[in-house]
């Protein structure tokens, strides 16, 4: 590399600095990702096992999620946990199961749909949202 008659450096100096200046947030912005990423897969055991057995029977929606939050709770030692599944449309209905204290900062949660059967032989689109209070 040449400085020039001021001890300046030129064009091929200054693309040697903007690669390694590249390179250097290339790699610190991939080490962040892969570290964020990795502890978002730690957190995100959210129990689905409420989302089976719901069904609908004369308009109401109808489960056994109560018991099954208790044995989640008593599993996974969670603070608290909150079930909310709400209909619209045909029906229009909303049950909200909650167990626990909800004092922590730190909370992991789903939204979703998914269908049920009614006892009129329909399928019924269900929204749920579940919140665990680790």
């Amino acid at each position: 590399m040449k400085l020039n008659k001021k001890g300046e450096g030129g064009f091929m100096e200054s693309i040697v600095a903007v690669m390694v200046i590249v390179i250097s947030l290339t790699a610190f912005l991939s080490f962040l990702a892969f570290s964020t990423s990795q502890s978002l897969e730690k957190e995100a055991d959210v129990p689905t096992e409420l989302l089976s057995g719901i069904s609908i029977v004369n308009g109401s929606i109808e489960t056994d999620a109560k018991e099954k939050i208790m044995n989640i709770m008593e599993r996974n030692s969670y603070r608290g946990v909150r079930f909310t599944l709400s209909l619209d449309g045909i029906y229009d209905d909303s049950v909200i199961f909650s167990a626990g204290t909800f004092d922590s900062d730190v909370i992991i949660s789903r939204t979703g749909s998914l269908i049920a059967p009614s006892d009129d032989g329909r399928h019924v689109p269900v929204r749920y949202s579940l919140a665990v209070w680790l």
